[in-house]
């Protein structure tokens, strides 16, 4: 029994590193780039338009790390006895990252339009989800966290109607980043998620 704990254990607390270690991978990939791009201007052109530039390859680490920081959630609850809906949902956000990386603007524009925005979508779910579904990683990340952040992420694209565009998107996005660090953060901790009963 202690060692199938001390298993669970050891995976969510990679799960919270690798969670933590893929929002890092996004941000050292695209703070550089706002610099290094030649004319770029951040509140009214998307991230994504960073795949336009000389250095857009490096875009693929930002996606790369959005898929990983969202897998790593995933493997931390499935740990933690989450339901198969909320790890499906958080795999599907994964992927779609992923392909969003794999298919930048440019000639694969529809591809990646179609991914990234699926992407978000299904992130907004799976934090809808995550305090009924996550089994013991449910404490980590209540309501009060999950809901307010997925609310804040759908009130930033909804305010791309009235606000440039490139602000609508990081505000989404930084919720979105925030809540995953928070996550990853409680997950990675020795004491997180061990506790049988979510508060």
């Amino acid at each position: 029994m202690e060692t199938d704990e001390a298993l669970v254990a050891a995976r969510r607390r990679t799960g919270g590193g690798i969670a933590i270690l893929g929002v890092l991978l996004f941000l050292a990939a695209v703070v550089p780039l706002h610099f290094l791009q030649p004319g770029y201007e951040p509140s009214s052109q998307l991230m994504s338009e960073l795949a336009l530039g000389r250095y857009g390859g490096a875009m693929i680490i930002a996606f790369g790390g959005l898929a990983l920081s969202v897998f790593g959630i995933q493997l931390s609850a499935a740990a933690l006895g989450a339901k198969v809906a909320l790890r499906s949902v958080l795999i599907g956000a994964s992927v779609l990252f992923l392909l969003s990386g794999v298919f930048p603007l440019g000639s694969t524009s529809e591809i990646h339009i179609a991914a990234i925005a699926c992407a978000f979508v299904l992130s907004a779910v799976a934090m809808y989800l995550f305090p009924a579904m996550a089994g013991r990683a449910s404490r980590l990340a209540p309501r009060s966290v999950s809901w307010t952040l997925a609310g804040a992420m759908a009130a930033s694209v909804a305010a791309g109607q009235s606000l440039p565009m490139g602000i609508a998107q990081r505000g989404a996005a930084l919720f979105l980043l925030l809540w995953l660090v928070t996550v990853g953060w409680r997950l990675s901790r020795k004491e997180g998620g061990t506790n049988a009963n979510a508060s």
